[in-house]
């Protein structure tokens, strides 16, 4: 009796130890991690950088391409690597703006995301200061540490990032040449951007391209597809875009289809 115990307590022992023994992590190539106070808004943010292949090795400048949220990294950086062998967009230096993770990081992208202070988000409102940030602080910082091509910026956004990237457009329209909104919440405080594209997407200072796209399964589906019927009426000067309804996808689901057709069709040839 007493030699079973010995043994179980031996295996017991080994088996805790290879629990709390660490797997070497996943690294994923050519990326890297840097981290950014903005002193305009008092918040460290992570940026988790994918670079081209190549990068290190030649003197080439690149566009560079911002990603609201930085959950997706992964499949930005899949995308970054599978354009290598389909190449379907030009190589580009992406650039995924995260939260430090936090338990306060969801009430913190819904903050820097959204344009005006509403009782739907306790914390709404910093999307002026945010984007400040992005012009001041960010891009700057991004320039001097990487071989940029700074006429050439792209925003991709997802939800409230989608939100954020048409504030961006109607209140930066030089800042960012290439938009991405993927199911972007138009419907924030009662539709406050879609009734300010009348007035801010007249006339551009110059060319923008933008991919506006949402799935058929989410309540985002009516003000987005209110706001490209309205873009068809507007027709803005210097505004190349381009509406997709997927069917079959909801709010998350749509990302998968329109991340990367929405990126394929702002860097396709032509400009």
């Amino acid at each position: 009796m007493s030699q079973r115990r010995t043994l179980a307590a031996f295996f017991l022992t080994v088996a805790v130890s290879l629990a709390k023994t660490s797997a070497p992590p996943v690294n994923l190539p050519d990326t890297e991690t840097r981290t950014l106070t903005s002193k305009k808004i008092g918040q460290r943010y992570d940026l988790l950088v994918s670079l081209p292949d190549g990068y290190a090795k030649s003197t080439q400048s690149y566009p560079v391409l911002y990603v609201l949220d930085g959950w997706h990294f992964p499949l930005l950086v899949f995308l970054q690597n599978n354009n290598i062998y389909s190449q379907r967009m030009r190589p580009v230096i992406m650039v995924n703006v995260s939260h430090v993770p936090t338990p306060a990081a969801i009430a913190l992208r819904a903050r820097d995301f959204t344009p005006t202070k509403t009782p739907r988000e306790a914390m709404s409102g910093g999307a002026p200061l945010f984007l400040d940030f992005l012009e001041h602080e960010l891009i700057p910082f991004i320039d001097r540490t990487y071989r940029t091509i700074p006429s050439d910026r792209g925003l991709l956004g997802h939800s409230y990032g989608g939100l954020f990237a048409i504030y961006a457009l109607e209140n930066r329209p030089a800042l960012f040449q290439r938009i991405v909104a993927a199911s972007p919440s138009l419907d924030w405080d009662n539709g406050l951007l879609v009734t300010a594209a009348r007035t801010r997407l007249h006339d551009l200072p110059g060319p923008v391209r933008l991919d506006l796209s949402v799935g058929d399964d989410h309540d985002n589906t009516e003000v987005t597809t209110a706001f490209a019927k309205l873009l068809d009426e507007l027709k803005p000067h210097k505004l190349d875009y381009r509406f997709t309804l997927y069917h079959g996808e909801n709010h998350n689901s749509v990302r998968l289809a329109s991340f990367p057709a929405g990126l394929y069709w702002i860097y396709r040839p032509g400009k």
